[in-house]
C-alpha cells in the first residue's frame, strides 16, 4: 500500500475545509441512492465511508489483501471492492451482533447478487482465531475493523492482525466516537494496542460524526491509521 499516493487522492475526495462538514443532501435516501453502490443492502455507514473504503481498496498493490472483521450484511464490503481492480478478500464474522437480521445466508445473498459470492474469502468465526497466517495468506495492505467495540475487543483486533499487515499498509477503524449515544471504545482499546508496537503507527485521519448514524458525515466517526514495518 502507498500510503502517500492514497493521502494525496484523499485529499482531493475530502478537501480538508469539507471534511467535517455535513453534506445534507446524504440524508434522503432519494439522493444517496445515485452515490451508493448497493442501495438495496442494509448497513450502517455513510455515503462517505463508502467512498473512503472504496478508496483505499483502489491502492492495494498486487499481491496485497483486504480484510475485513464486522461484515454484517455485507454493504461495506461490497463498497470497498465493487469496481475495483481485483484483489484478494477476507471477511470475518461470526453474527453475535444484530442478530435478527445478520445471518450468513443474508450476506452470501448480497455478496452473490453483486457477483462476489467466489471473490470473497469468508471465515465464519472470532476474529481472534480467524486473523492469523493460516488463513489469510497474503500480507493485509487494508484492514477495516467494525466488530466489537469494547477496549478489550479492540485491543486485541489490533494485536492479531499487526502481524499480518504488510509492510506499509492502512487500518480503518469503523465507531471511533464514543459518546452516551456511543459506548464504543474503539479509540482506547486502538491507543492501547498501537503504544505497546514496535511498529509506526500514524493516526492519518479523525473523521467525525455529530451523533450516531449521522449519514451527513461518517456515520459514527472512522479513524484511518498508516502502518509501517519497522526494519529488524
Amino acid at each position: 500500500m502507498n500510503i502517500g499516493a492514497f493521502q494525496k487522492a484523499f485529499h482531493r475526495e475530502f478537501p480538508a475545509k469539507r471534511r467535517h462538514v455535513p453534506t445534507p443532501w446524504h440524508r434522503h435516501w432519494f439522493w444517496r441512492r445515485f452515490f451508493d453502490p448497493c442501495p438495496d443492502v442494509p448497513g450502517m455507514i455513510s455515503v462517505k465511508k463508502q467512498r473512503l473504503l472504496n478508496l483505499a481498496f483502489s491502492f492495494l498493490a498486487a499481491g496485497e489483501c483486504y480484510l475485513e472483521v464486522g461484515t454484517y450484511q455485507g454493504k461495506s464490503l461490497i463498497s470497498a471492492v465493487k469496481g475495483n481492480p481485483p484483489r484478494p478478500v477476507h471477511a470475518v464474522d461470526n453474527f453475535t451482533e444484530f442478530t435478527a437480521a445478520n445471518t450468513q445466508q443474508l450476506l452470501m445473498a448480497n455478496l452473490a447478487r453483486y457477483g462476489m459470492g467466489d471473490k470473497v474469502k469468508f471465515h465464519n468465526a472470532d476474529f481472534r482465531t480467524a486473523v492469523n497466517r493460516a488463513l489469510v495468506a497474503e500480507p493485509v495492505g487494508l484492514y477495516f475493523y467494525d466488530g466489537a467495540h469494547d477496549e478489550e475487543s479492540q485491543y486485541a483486533a489490533i494485536r492479531v492482525a499487526e502481524p499480518l499487515l504488510a509492510d506499509e499498509a492502512l487500518v480503518i477503524i469503523d465507531d471511533w466516537r464514543n459518546a452516551p449515544d456511543s459506548p464504543s471504545f474503539a479509540q482506547a482499546g486502538t491507543e492501547r494496542a498501537v503504544a505497546g508496537s514496535k511498529n509506526a503507527w500514524t493516526l492519518l485521519y479523525d473523521l467525525p460524526a455529530r451523533f450516531n448514524a449521522d449519514r451527513e458525515l461518517w456515520w459514527n466517526g472512522v479513524a484511518v491509521y498508516g502502518f509501517k514495518r519497522a526494519r529488524a
